[in-house]
């Protein structure tokens, strides 16, 4: 599903397939995210000064509109796969951490938190989110979301999945075994800016993207993605990289399907499983637009 204005169902083989009826076009930006086998929309102004509690929707199919869970600041997917976090607003300054599952609604009214809480992604030790989003003194923190207890903090954590932290540094990273706390530095593949971290469904392989928007300090775009494989730690070089693309920060994305292929959008939509020599590529285009990312289905 690609969060185009309103979203499109696209087949690598046959293009655009389906527009589900229901959903919001016109002047909006989507936002798409996994969750387990179901799929979360987030609808959000066009403008950052117009900033106010996101729609948050379920989609239901391709031929039914969306199931609304309510207003938030932001949602993440559960670890079970059934469900969302979401940061709720209550009043001017009253905003909570409330868990919504997706066939029995809102789990209770959920924890106190801070409006200005983004919340990521939930794994088996915790709910990764980032504390004071978008300000410049913003931290992450892997916490237990029933009780708000820290279980790590550090000033950027890149991803989280399974039993691993990946954590960015100035010149390397830091991957934090949580098993027992334990954590060992990493050299950089790739230089550039923080890269962009998308793990496996079942986190044993995590896709870094060291994308460059500005390479070599010129308005060249590179992609450059590698493998890590936490429980090594090692490192792989996907196919064909880095190369040239006009799409980082719009019409692109990569994420995982159910079969271990890595998918990239990138102009057209391509799939690669970890071990072959190759990407295979759609043969037909993507739709143009300033979307971005994009959710695999199932």
């Amino acid at each position: 599903m690609l969060p185009t204005a309103g979203p499109t169902l696209f087949d690598a083989d046959r293009g655009a397939a389906a527009t589900p009826p229901g959903y919001p076009g016109g002047d909006v930006r989507l936002d798409v995210v996994r969750a387990g086998k179901h799929v979360v929309l987030t609808v959000r102004p066009p403008y950052t000064q117009d900033a106010e509690p996101s729609e948050i929707l379920e989609y239901t199919g391709p031929s039914s509109p969306p199931r609304s869970l309510g207003r938030a600041w932001s949602a993440a997917p559960a670890a079970d796969g059934e469900g969302v976090w979401l940061i709720r607003q209550d009043g001017p300054d009253d905003c909570r951490l409330q868990h919504v599952s997706f066939a029995g609604g809102e789990l209770g009214r959920g924890q106190s938190a801070s409006c200005r809480t983004q919340v990521r992604t939930e794994t088996k030790h915790g709910l990764l989110i980032t504390i004071n989003a978008g300000a410049a003194e913003s931290t992450d923190a892997l916490i237990e979301p029933a009780t708000a207890r820290t279980v790590r903090q550090a000033p950027r954590i890149l991803g989280a999945a399974g039993d691993w932290l990946l954590l960015d540094g100035l010149t390397d990273l830091t991957l934090v075994d949580l098993r027992d706390n334990s954590s060992q530095k990493l050299s950089r593949p790739s230089i550039g800016p923080a890269p962009t971290v998308v793990p496996s469904r079942e986190g044993a392989i995590w896709a870094v993207d060291f994308a460059n928007p500005t390479y070599r300090n010129t308005s060249t775009q590179v992609r450059d993605i590698w493998l890590l494989r936490p429980d090594g730690p090692t490192w792989d070089h996907s196919p064909g990289m880095p190369f040239v693309t006009e799409h980082l920060n719009r019409g692109g994305g990569f994420g995982w399907s159910a079969a271990g292929d890595l998918v990239l959008a990138d102009r057209v939509l391509a799939a690669w499983h970890p071990g072959e020599p190759q990407w295979r590529l759609s043969q037909t285009a993507l739709p143009a637009g300033n979307w971005s990312g994009f959710a695999v289905l199932p």
